[in-house]
């Protein structure tokens, strides 16, 4: 079986991963700081050996001429002190004639030239030669000597004999032993600091991320409260930014999303009990004639019932199919001039006969100079009959409403205000009056055929004029419903010409 092992968190894969770069780029430097230093060395000393035998040659070249090998075997020596290296000199015919070496010296006689290597330095030519073992690391350098006084620069240089120059490298290894010492220790301490910013980088970017996970998590049990909170400007930070920002409106789409689910069995539930009083009246009546339970002079009566129910239906449909078209964005506004004067007396005088089936004194009140309104003519007076007929239905009989217009403080709006007398609203359920459906009074709003839609399409009309809704109600005392509609239409509204 084969087991897999490796880094789990992103924490651990992100340090791993710094920690194995790091690792390899100092090993890679320490390897070439280490080959380069020990070729300088090493070079430097060849050139150096190179030198001194060029140096031993010249020096003992006129002796070696003279045949006086006793004087040459005397400078051999000499110079094998003075440069602490072997010397070993050669005749014409590679017999070695004198063996100089200096008094610390080692035994070194394996390490020599091979034939081939001897024969170049009896045609003239400069060799090196390294040799490396267990026991023995020496650098040789063999130089030709030239008979003459000009030596190599002669027109035919003649060569008469030849000179190994063997030295010991193993102090030249052991300073660079020391100086590859000191460069891993570096790199070792290197490591340790790399090792630390790369713990504290992984970890800065590792923690927004796992602060993320957390966050999604919660999201996933139906928390969206947690937010992840980074002081960063760069990429992270705006990752954290761009996160709490979705999380925020993820909130509340599901928010709106179950607000809608609310209301929509709401609309249900409040479309199937509206309906289903008329229906059943309608059905039971119709049941009752076709039976021959209603005697004939009653029927006309009982057929009345049915048409009003039938007319209550239509209307409710009627606001229904008006506010889903309102809602939904179908319906566009004409944007026209329109007086307020004419518009509150039109619609005045359209519930005029409504008010009197219950001797509603209807009253209106208006501020000399009102503006005209740039708005959709039809759509503002269907918002003064909703709130005319919404005062209606619930203002007692014999009671009174009025109407007022006049023009806003900053005089950039008129105010359309309706007043009743009748009998208020809670005030904890007038921010729910706007809502479809939605009744204070549910027994009292039946007995009255109040549909609940009246006030919901003239929030969304008074909106799309770019206006505003509002409501005072004291219980036993009355309601003033206001809208406040501008009177010049936004530049982004306007209609092209």
């Amino acid at each position: 079986m084969i087991i897999k092992w490796g880094p789990k968190s992103l924490f651990a894969k992100l340090l791993a991963a710094h920690m194995v770069v790091i690792m390899v780029t100092l090993a890679t430097i320490g390897f070439l700081f280490s080959y380069l230093v020990d070729k300088y060395f090493f070079s430097a000393r060849e050139w150096e050996l190179t030198a001194q035998a060029e140096q031993v040659a010249e020096l003992l070249a006129a002796e070696f001429q003279a045949g006086n090998f006793t004087e040459v075997e005397k400078m051999s020596e000499t110079l094998s002190v003075s440069m602490d290296v072997k010397v070993r000199v050669m005749d014409d015919q590679r017999n070695e004639i004198v063996t100089a070496i200096p008094p610390q010296g080692e035994s070194t006689e394996s390490v020599t030239l091979d034939p081939d290597e001897i024969d170049f330095i009896m045609q003239g030519d400069v060799i090196s030669k390294k040799v490396y073992g267990p026991a023995v690391q020496h650098l040789l350098v063999g130089m030709p000597i030239f008979k003459g006084e000009n030596g190599r620069e002669a027109e035919n240089p003649e060569v008469i004999g030849g000179i190994i120059v063997n030295a010991p490298l193993a102090s030249l290894r052991a300073n660079a032993a020391q100086i590859s010492s000191l460069v891993l220790y570096s790199l070792l301490f290197a490591t340790l600091v790399a090792g630390f910013f790369a713990f504290n980088l992984a970890k800065t970017i590792s923690r927004p991320l796992q602060a993320m996970t957390s966050a999604a998590m919660d999201m996933k049990s139906g928390n969206f409260r947690n937010r992840i909170d980074i002081n960063d400007k760069g990429e992270l930070g705006q990752l954290a930014a761009t996160f709490n920002q979705a999380v925020e409106e993820t909130n509340k789409t599901i928010h709106e999303q179950k607000r809608l689910q609310a209301l929509r069995q709401n609309l249900v539930a409040s479309v199937s009990h509206e309906f289903r009083a008329p229906l059943t009246s309608i059905q039971g009546f119709v049941d009752a004639m076709l039976e021959g339970f209603i005697r004939e002079e009653e029927q006309e009566k009982y057929l009345r019932v049915i048409l009003n129910n039938t007319l209550h239906l239509n209307r409710l449909v009627n606001d229904l199919v008006d506010l889903a078209s309102i809602e939904s964005g179908y319906v566009q506004l004409r944007y026209e001039d329109v007086d307020p004067y004419t518009l509150a007396e039109k619609a005045l005088d359209s519930v005029y006969p409504q008010a009197q089936e219950k001797s509603i004194k209807l009253e209106y009140n208006y501020e000399e100079g009102l503006p005209a309104i740039r708005g959709d003519g039809d759509r503002l007076y269907q918002i003064l009959i909703n709130l005319l007929e919404n005062a209606i239905t619930y203002t007692p009989d014999e009671g009174r409403i009025a109407l007022e217009a006049q023009l806003s403080d900053d005089k950039e709006k008129v105010i359309f205000t309706v007043k009743d007398n009748g009998q208020g609203i809670p005030l904890a359920e007038i921010p729910y009056i706007w809502e479809r459906f939605y009744k204070v009074d549910k027994a009292r709003n039946r007995a009255n055929k109040g549909k609940g839609l009246g006030l919901a399409i003239v929030r969304e009309l008074v909106h799309m004029h770019n206006g505003e809704v509002a409501v005072k109600s004291t219980p036993g005392e009355g309601s003033a419903f206001s809208v406040i509609i501008p009177i010049e239409e936004k530049e982004d509204e306007k209609s092209p010409d």
